[in-house]
């Protein structure tokens, strides 16, 4: 038996085609579309060079998740690198400190809450480290006044403290926020 091409054969064609032509670009936006980024692997590759004593290059792979971090806005991981990256470069640079606590200024300037917070904190503790492994030649200085105190190699103790406490109540001085704020993403 021979089929006759009528008027429904030809639409059924053209809404096959029609739906195989959909299809097609669907599966072309969803391979298109952004995959999220396994930040989990990326941990572990630095995990694992700083265990074979890769330091330097785990500081590497650090800030490409920082830069990928703050490209994406995603608080918790940038948080997370500019504590790794101040870590490990304390172990490869003298001037890990005074560079950690730029870095960690300039992100606490940037930020929004309630990630602010979280680096004004984590900044206090890098001053805090900062004071504590310099603290025998800062107990010798005496404090100045009317002095432009943007180079920390020249604070006495006294600046120290100071800069430190004000960043600690800064950090806890949005109680409400902060008490509403979901800590999921930080864990």
């Amino acid at each position: 038996m021979i089929l006759k091409n009528t008027g429904r054969s030809k639409q059924a064609g053209s809404l096959f085609i029609l739906v195989f032509i959909q299809l097609l670009f669907s599966a072309n936006l969803l391979m298109a579309q952004k995959k999220p980024n396994d930040y989990k692997s990326q941990w572990k590759k630095i995990d694992d060079l700083v265990e074979k004593g890769m330091t330097k290059t785990a500081i590497t792979e650090v800030k490409k998740i920082y830069t990928l971090a703050k490209k994406e806005n995603n608080d918790a991981q940038l948080i997370k690198s500019l504590m790794f990256q101040s870590m490990l470069s304390e172990q490869v640079d003298e001037n890990a400190g005074i560079n950690s606590i730029k870095a960690m200024e300039a992100e606490v300037a940037a930020a929004k809450q309630p990630a602010k917070s979280l680096l004004q904190s984590m900044t206090a503790q890098v001053y805090w480290n900062y004071f504590q492994n310099n603290r025998w030649q800062l107990y010798n200085r005496t404090n100045t006044e009317n002095f432009k105190k943007e180079d920390i190699a020249t604070w006495s103790a006294d600046d120290f403290h100071n800069k430190i406490s004000s960043l600690y109540l800064a950090s806890i001085s949005d109680v409400k926020l902060l008490q509403a704020s979901k800590l999921e993403p930080f864990d």
